[in-house]
């Protein structure tokens, strides 16, 4: 089992708040710079090894002026919690662990601190998170499978499987909070056994899911360690 303390989670994926409205503020000027150079975002990704090009330009194109309007930085955000929440429904549905919903989430977060929604589909990013996260804690289902199960073609998984380790520097052991969580509700379950209803109370909460719970808390995911 890997450390925290030597890891890559926490000597490169830990930033203070201001560093992600930074990064987060970085890609989407430069998708905004496509835009206006291209009059599109959506960059073209190599299957094979993950390398981009720029997008072709559209047609009638004048480069400076566009008649699409980009998303800003709070509309991008949006939608990123919108496809993490979706990440978390797609877990739900096929059973998968805890520990896969936190991987391929954490996977998604660190994706589009390089990216923006407007140059990689998070639809996209999305699934292939998922199915990277489940080869990863060895709980392996096939792109084919993953892709029947939601209705949604499993070359796109593969296709973007490169781009989306490259973004991630290949870094892919995270750590996440919910052992930490379970092993607490556990030593306060065998300290309320004397009773006077505390017991109880801690099996509701254990109940409701406390590890959903904080992913609700979309801001702890990046700046309270060891989240990132």
């Amino acid at each position: 089992m890997s450390d925290f303390q030597t890891s890559t989670h926490r000597e490169r994926w830990i930033f203070q708040p201001q560093d992600l409205v930074d990064k987060w503020t970085g890609v989407n000027r430069r998708s905004v710079e496509t835009l206006a150079q291209y009059g599109t975002t959506r960059l073209k990704v190599d299957p094979v090894d993950g390398s981009i090009s720029n997008p072709e330009p559209a047609p009638d194109h004048v480069v400076g002026s566009s008649g699409v309007k980009p998303l800003s930085c709070e509309e991008e955000q949006m939608m990123r919690r919108f496809y993490e929440q979706k990440i978390q429904e797609v877990c739900k549905a096929f059973k998968f662990p805890h520990k896969i919903q936190a991987t391929a989430i954490i996977y998604f977060k660190r994706f589009y601190l390089q990216w923006s929604v407007m140059e990689h589909h998070p639809k996209h990013i999305m699934l292939t998170c998922v199915y990277s996260s489940c080869k990863v804690e060895e709980n392996h289902v096939s792109a084919e499978e993953l892709g029947k199960g939601i209705n949604q073609d499993h070359q796109i998984i593969l296709n973007n499987e490169m781009i989306v380790l490259k973004s991630l520097d290949f870094d892919l052991i995270v750590f996440a909070p919910y052992r930490s969580i379970e092993g607490f509700i556990d030593d306060m379950d065998d300290f309320c056994r004397a009773g006077n209803g505390a017991h109880q109370r801690l099996k509701v909460i254990h109940f409701f899911d406390p590890f959903a719970i904080l992913f609700k808390h979309n801001n702890l995911m990046f700046t309270v360690l060891p989240f990132t």
